[in-house]
């Protein structure tokens, strides 16, 4: 695929545009890591990198990758409030549970919706859930800090998720708010991209 209509790498460099050194990023779907780990490049050995995912395989995959690449990895409860610390977190919850775990404003969050790749395609991220998660992660962003949200409308549920995450970003008020929406217009079935970033 050419690299113009590939949505992931265009979601990461919005995302770490904005992150720095020492900074707190949260990965809603840590999948096979691959946001968790560039995030985590950026933020470096004094930040701090948080994601969540349901699947005990994923967060497997996830903590290979990332010790792979020289990082430390811990495991963290999914019901122990989450401490500003150093380090990369995972956390084996549902992403709505954000606002549980994280009182800390974060700089950047991803979320990379849909189904693990490789794994059963009906494990899949669900609309309530992850409206649930996005809303709560708007309230955590301080000016300056973007989210960014992959859809797919190719599985069961895609194209009703992405269509309310859609609606969600798009409502936010400008004097407030910047979102971008990107996809590749000619091709059926191609994922999404929204990025919000909080202006004031």
């Amino acid at each position: 695929m050419s690299s113009l209509t590939r949505i992931v790498p265009w979601s990461q460099q919005l995302v770490c545009e904005v992150l720095l050194p020492g900074e707190l990023a949260v990965d809603l779907t840590a999948g096979r890591g691959r946001d968790t780990l560039a995030m985590a490049r950026v933020v470096g050995a004094e930040g701090q990198v948080v994601a969540f995912d349901l699947q005990s395989a994923a967060l497997e995959q996830t903590s290979e990758l990332l010790q792979n690449h020289g990082f430390v990895v811990h495991v963290w409860p999914a019901d122990k409030i989450m401490p500003r610390r150093a380090g990369v977190f995972l956390v084996q919850a549902c992403h709505s549970t954000i606002g549980k775990l994280l009182k800390t404003p974060a700089r950047a969050i991803m979320a990379n919706l849909g189904y693990l790749p490789g794994a059963d395609p009906l494990q899949v991220t669900r609309p309530e859930t992850t409206i649930a998660a996005l809303q709560q992660s708007l309230g955590l962003l301080a000016p300056g800090s973007r989210l960014a949200v992959t859809a797919y409308p190719s599985h069961p549920g895609g194209q009703e998720e992405g269509a309310l995450v859609d609606k969600l970003l798009c409502s936010l008020p400008g004097d407030q708010w910047k979102v971008l929406s990107l996809r590749a217009a000619n091709i059926s079935q191609a994922p999404c991209l929204l990025v919000a970033e909080r202006i004031s």
